[in-house]
């Protein structure tokens, strides 16, 4: 167990930002952060992208894992407070190779959990043969469909971006 902890520390040092905004570049998320802006025109969920590089060697040590680092993120950037209660957080552990998704309450008992599964997967898969920006594409279309089917928005409704659309690297 004690081996693992220090595998996994080794890996988030070996991930520190300027390494992993080579993989995203800033052209290619301003790009996909305007891509998020328009599949919200589609749906009436509010969509936010968060890459983390990795997590401090304290929350490493102490055990923090993706699904819960996901949540924090989910709350601190008030995804959970939409009108519709419809915000889909996409969160990337680079150091972690992990992918997570938090839907907030007004999607989630819409959308099964294997649907957000098969998202992550998607977005994996392409991380690993090294195309982090396909990826995330991807995974923002994969989204938007989910979106567009269990919470499609009424033409005759104005559009309504609650959320920032900008990609979060950090």
């Amino acid at each position: 167990m004690e081996q693992n902890r220090f595998k996994r520390l080794w890996q988030h040092w070996l991930c520190p930002r300027f390494r992993v905004e080579r993989y995203f570049p800033t052209a290619d998320l301003q790009r996909i952060s305007s891509e998020i802006g328009r599949s919200e025109q589609n749906h009436q969920g509010q969509i936010r992208f968060v890459i983390e590089s990795r997590y401090p060697s304290s929350a490493v040590l102490g055990g923090l894992n993706t699904r819960t680092r996901a949540w924090q993120w989910f709350g601190e950037l008030g995804v959970w407070d939409t009108e519709m209660n419809s915000g889909v957080l996409v969160y990337i552990s680079f150091a972690d190779h992990a992918v997570e998704i938090v839907a907030d309450r007004g999607i989630a008992g819409k959308v099964g959990t294997e649907a957000w599964q098969h998202v992550c997967e998607t977005m994996r898969e392409a991380f690993k043969s090294g195309a982090f920006v396909a990826g995330l594409e991807s995974g923002l279309r994969e989204v938007n469909t989910i979106l567009s089917r269990h919470l499609p928005r009424d033409p005759r409704d104005g559009a309504v971006d609650e959320l920032p659309n900008e990609v979060v690297l950090r």
